[in-house]
């Protein structure tokens, strides 16, 4: 008799663990899906300022220069380097948000996105050689950047408080 309560104890518990198991394989998918999303919708919305701002004088950096890595010799404004500059804001934006999910995934403060921001701009004055930038390029890099890290880190925490 007690080895058979036991046996049905012991397949409690390894069906309590199997489900928890589940649980956490579905939060990590749901995770990775978010993670996608948010670098697919950042991509597409900030990249369409940045186009416009490009457009209206406000940067000398348009989506091309973001595929200047590769861009031996072709021209910034042409349509191949629009094409992998898209695709390189998308692979920053995927690999970025990733991080970000990582580092501060579980960090409850609005301003976390306003760090990452700032990082991406440090980052980019580095290859771009922000001591060379006029004033009104700093200014629209900054807006820029500081809001595309806030759009990834609030969004972030957001789907990860409401997870929970």
């Amino acid at each position: 008799m007690d080895a058979t309560k036991t046996r049905r104890s012991f397949r409690g518990l390894r069906g309590r663990q199997s489900e928890q198991h589940r649980q956490e394989q579905r939060t990590e998918q749901s995770a990775s899906k978010k993670i996608l999303e948010v670098a697919l919708w950042g991509t597409i919305f900030w990249g369409i300022i940045r186009l416009t701002a490009h457009f209206l004088n406000l940067t000398p950096y348009g989506l091309g220069s973001f595929a200047r890595p590769i861009l031996a010799g072709i021209d910034e404004k042409s349509l191949a380097a629009l094409g992998l500059g898209v695709i390189f804001l998308f692979v920053e934006s995927l690999i970025v948000s990733a991080i970000f999910s990582t580092l501060f995934g579980k960090l409850r403060v609005w301003w976390s996105g306003l760090v990452l921001g700032a990082v991406m701009l440090l980052v980019a004055g580095f290859f771009f050689r922000i001591g060379n930038w006029e004033m009104s390029t700093l200014s629209t890099e900054a807006a820029w950047y500081l809001s595309y890290g806030l759009f990834i880190g609030m969004t972030l925490t957001l789907e990860a408080s409401d997870e929970e």
